[in-house]
């Protein structure tokens, strides 16, 4: 039993670590504010965009949301493909909000 409760507070601990681990977006990614969403149509900047095929949109916790029950709004990094057309987008958390409007500057 001492086992078992030792082996629960390990897998505890090590799951805090990763909870802390910082997201690396790509060089070429944009800041920017998605204001409004109607599929396949994203508003970021005050500037309309498209949607990509494939296209993947990740949450504050990095997970996928599909596109259909998109329905959250703030600031982001989004990725544009050759057409132009948004190919991914991460919802950012304070932190990282914080320091991508540093980096802008």
């Amino acid at each position: 039993m001492i086992w078992f409760i030792l082996i629960i507070t390990l897998i505890n601990l090590t799951a805090n670590v990763y909870a802390q681990l910082q997201r690396n977006f790509p060089t070429d990614s944009k800041l920017g504010r998605l204001t409004t969403y109607a599929f396949p149509e994203v508003r970021i900047n005050d500037q309309s965009m498209y949607l990509s095929v494939g296209s993947q949109i990740r949450d504050k916790n990095n997970l996928i949301i599909l596109p259909a029950t998109l329905n959250e709004t703030g600031f982001i990094r989004y990725q544009l493909d050759i057409m132009g057309h948004v190919h991914r987008i991460w919802f950012l958390t304070a932190d990282e909000t914080s320091q991508a409007k540093k980096e802008e500057k």
